[in-house]
Order: C-alpha cells, then sequence, then structure tokens
C-alpha cells in the first residue's frame, strides 16, 4: 500500500489538507472512495477503514474539512470554517476533491463515504452534485426538526453579531453536542461515551489535538443553515434517482435519536427514491467503524460498493 498527504490549494487560495491510500498495483482497482469525516475530527481517524478498502482494491482519498485537522493552519482556527458562507465553501471543497479524482482517475468510478456531520455534507453534495457517484453511503446521520434549526441558526447568528464569527460557542455546544452523551455519563466522565463503547477508543480521541474542538458561533449558523437545506423535502427530490443510498448507523446512536432518526430520514428518501437501503447494528454507539461490529460494517459497506459499480465494457 501506498499513502501521501499534501496541500491542495483551491480555488479561493485556501490549502486543504488532503490523504490518499492507494494500492502498490493499480491494476486491479475497482474504484475510488472519496471519504468524508465528521464534526470535530479529522481524515485520518479513518486509516483502518481506508487500509482496510485499499486490500479489496479500492483507492482512497480524503481532506481534513476547514476548521478541522491539518487544515487549520492554528490552533483558534479549529472549529471555524469561514468569514461567511462556511457551509457552502464546505459542499463545494468536496466537489473540488472530486474534480482531483476525476483528473488523476478518469477512468474510475467513484463512490462516496460520510459520517455524521459528514453524512449531511454528502446528502447535501449529492444534491448537487449527485451525478459524479456511482454509489453512496450516509453513516451516522440524523432527523432535523425544521423549526428547531431555523431557532439555532438564529441564535447562532445573534452570537456571531455579538462575540464575532471565531468565537466558540460554548453555549450552543452545551445544548447541542453534550447532551449526546446523557445515557452513557454513568460510565465514564470524558463525555466521549456516546462515540464508542471502546475505552481505547474514547482515550485516544481524548488525547487526540485535533479531535474535539468546539464549534465557533458561526460555524454552528452555517452548519444549521447547511441542515435547514438537506432537510427541505424538494431538495431531498434534487437526489439523483438512480443514485444507490445505503443509510448505516448504530442503534445506540444518540445522534441518530438511537435509530429513530434515521428511519425516518430514510422513509424521506425512499419516497423519492427506489435504490435506497438501511442498516442499523443493534447496540452499537456513534462511530460504528470504532466498534465491536467493525469489521461486518466494513464488509457491509465494500459489498454495497462493488454491487454498484458500473460494469465494464
Amino acid at each position: 500500500m501506498e499513502f501521501k498527504e499534501w496541500k491542495q490549494i483551491l480555488r479561493d487560495k485556501t490549502e486543504l489538507h488532503m490523504y490518499e491510500w492507494k494500492p502498490k498495483n493499480l491494476t486491479s482497482v475497482k474504484g475510488v472512495v472519496q471519504l468524508v469525516h465528521g464534526s470535530c475530527e479529522h481524515a485520518l481517524r479513518y486509516q483502518e477503514f481506508a487500509e482496510y478498502l485499499v486490500e479489496h482494491h479500492y483507492i482512497v482519498i480524503a481532506s481534513d474539512h476547514r476548521g478541522h485537522g491539518k487544515t487549520a493552519l492554528a490552533k483558534e482556527d479549529l472549529g471555524f470554517f469561514a468569514e461567511e458562507d462556511g457551509w457552502d465553501k464546505l459542499i463545494e471543497d468536496l466537489n473540488e476533491v472530486t474534480t482531483y479524482i476525476k483528473k488523476h482517475y478518469p477512468e474510475l468510478p467513484i463512490v462516496m463515504f460520510g459520517h455524521s456531520m459528514g453524512s449531511f455534507m454528502v446528502r447535501h453534495y449529492a444534491m448537487l452534485y449527485g451525478d459524479n457517484l456511482a454509489a453512496l453511503v450516509v453513516c451516522g446521520t440524523a432527523h432535523h426538526k425544521k423549526g428547531l434549526l431555523k431557532f439555532s441558526a438564529h441564535l447562532a447568528e445573534k452570537h456571531q453579531a455579538k462575540y464575532g464569527p471565531k468565537a466558540k460557542d460554548h453555549f450552543i455546544y452545551n445544548l447541542s453536542y453534550a447532551p449526546l452523551n446523557k445515557k452513557f455519563q454513568k460510565e465514564g466522565k470524558t463525555g466521549t461515551e456516546w462515540l464508542s463503547s471502546d475505552l481505547k477508543v474514547q482515550d485516544k480521541f481524548q488525547r487526540d489535538p485535533l479531535a474535539g474542538q468546539i464549534f465557533s458561533t458561526s460555524a454552528f449558523k452555517d452548519m444549521f443553515n447547511g441542515l435547514i437545506f438537506i432537510t427541505d423535502t424538494k431538495n431531498i427530490a434534487k437526489t439523483p434517482k438512480k443514485l444507490p443510498l445505503l443509510f448505516i448507523a448504530g442503534g445506540d446512536d444518540p445522534v441518530g435519536n438511537f435509530g429513530k432518526g434515521v428511519k425516518k430520514t430514510f422513509k424521506l428518501y425512499k419516497k423519492h427514491h427506489h435504490n435506497d437501503e438501511m442498516k442499523l447494528y443493534p447496540g452499537a454507539r456513534h462511530e460504528i467503524l470504532n466498534e465491536k461490529i467493525k469489521s461486518e460494517v466494513m464488509a457491509d459497506i465494500l459489498k454495497f460498493y462493488d454491487k454498484h459499480l458500473p460494469v465494464k465494457k
């Protein structure tokens, strides 16, 4: 296997930190997986998953989003997207990564994977650019009420006006992220028990200087506005009907309301598509790729991708 990382200069001169995992021999490569990580983390947390896909003849390309990982130029930039239109820039960044893949691997089909906030991003991406993809896996997603999202976006906008776009919004964090650990708080005091039942994963997340950051006022505002967009059924209908989607999540994942929210979102998509699938993993928490059943999850994703690759002529 070969691995490399580099800075990709984007349309607005932002330096996006990118990663690529690929087999040494490319003759048997089946496609390229564009991997989209979640909030408050970075792409290297998916190293094991990427290596698994490479073993099964895929190239994996990922990037650290704005305000995340090595794309954030300084510690104070973690959790901050942009001065304005941050969410839209995240989505356009994904499309630039896709363009990079098309340029370097024009003959290979592209499939996509998005987890958590990344699942929201890939849902938005598919509404605009879904024709680029052969298949899409939506992992650890959620269902949101539009009224609550509008209130949250308005609150974040007021905080941005008062404290500035880069100010860390601890108040909204305590309303949105902190409650996710409510069911598991008796297990420990890290606040990350909701991510995985694996204590090693929790500890590694806690010690990771590029994980666990608190979003800025503007980042919360941008994300909530993005969620409003992807929740709109008119926009869901813009997702190409021919694009196969697989929704996966842990049955004990609070982000997806312990499966209920995932099922609601799946039903909304199913109204407009006939090629969608869903699987919940009982007892698994938010990061199903970091749970005891991760081997099963990886195998299910691989099977889904393989099934929907275009037939070679």
